[in-house]
């Protein structure tokens, strides 16, 4: 059934694309701003509450609606599933960016390129030279293709029904959107919402990290987690990068001019620095990770079966 689903969301993706700003994310957010509006009180207790409150009102309706549909058909709940799934997922959107950027600074457009990566982040782009763009695209891929795909599929098998595929981002984006107030009081607010984040994305950070040890060059995959992760300002982020760079075999992170300013980021991977014959090389190894998680999703189908 998990198999079939994932299946089912990503045919339905490939064929009609969803749009850059996914409306479930955008109802997560809208939820996340309620929740914060009502009950924000500055303090930690507060944002425990909101959290607690924010989770049962999407996953109690969510497991009802999951539950009533199996006990009707066991269809039904696959097309749930896959629904779910289809409206959570960024792989393709994900590779598609990559794709679009490479060709944009193989032609030599360094100011599409940009372009294009700004559209991605959602946010003005840090740089606008060629190399400064293929290293914050590949990083970007990087994330996207963690919090985007693969964490996801993690707690969609961990939790039954689309649970998984829902508390995952929608924890995330509560995270991100309680974490951003300057005001101290602010980020006592969203201090539990990160805290289970980090909770939640532990495994699936190491898990992802582990994947493309599996699919690029293991041995300088774990060197380059073991070793330079930590640097990383958010250290599980750097689990995801440093892995992913020494997969690849390129170097990510460095100093970034911005304006009249240097940003000071550590280095991350080995090798040269990713140029836009990396991004190319991180959509194949993207899709090498897929299909080992399809393959990790056969093999639990046949188990359950048997």
């Amino acid at each position: 059934m998990n198999l079939a689903a994932l299946i089912a969301a990503l045919v339905a993706q490939y064929v009609y694309p969803p749009p850059e700003r996914a409306p479930l994310a955008a109802f997560y957010g809208r939820m996340c701003l309620s929740a914060s509006k009502r009950l924000n009180a500055g303090d930690r207790n507060s944002g425990i509450l909101a959290y607690g409150v924010l989770v049962v009102a999407v996953l109690v309706p969510a497991g009802l609606v999951a539950a009533l549909a199996a006990s009707i058909h066991g269809f039904l709940l696959l097309t749930l599933d896959a629904l779910v799934l289809f409206a959570s997922l960024r792989f393709l959107r994900t590779t598609a960016n990559l794709g679009a950027i490479e060709r944009s600074l193989r032609d030599g457009d360094d100011a599409a390129a940009s372009r294009r990566l700004a559209q991605w982040q959602g946010e003005a782009a840090a740089a606008d030279d060629a190399g400064a763009t293929a290293r914050l695209a590949a990083e970007h891929g990087l994330r996207e293709a963690h919090h985007g795909t693969f964490a996801i599929l993690f707690w969609y098998v961990v939790l039954p029904g689309p649970l998984g595929a829902i508390l995952y981002p929608l924890t995330q984006r509560a995270a991100r959107l309680w974490e951003l107030g300057d005001d101290p009081d602010e980020r006592e607010f969203g201090w539990f919402a990160a805290r289970a984040f980090a909770f939640l994305d532990w495994i699936p950070q190491r898990l992802t990290a582990f994947v493309f040890a599996i699919v690029g060059d293991f041995e300088d995959a774990l060197f380059c987690w073991r070793s330079q992760a930590a640097q990383w300002l958010r250290p599980g982020e750097g689990i995801i990068l440093a892995s992913g760079a020494g997969a690849l075999g390129v170097r990510l992170g460095e100093p970034l001019a911005h304006g009249d300013a240097i940003v000071d980021r550590p280095s991350l991977g080995t090798g040269e620095a990713a140029g836009e014959e990396a991004l190319a090389s991180l959509e194949g190894m993207l899709w090498r990770s897929l299909v080992l998680w399809l393959a990790a999703f056969l093999l639990l189908a046949a188990y359950s079966v048997s």
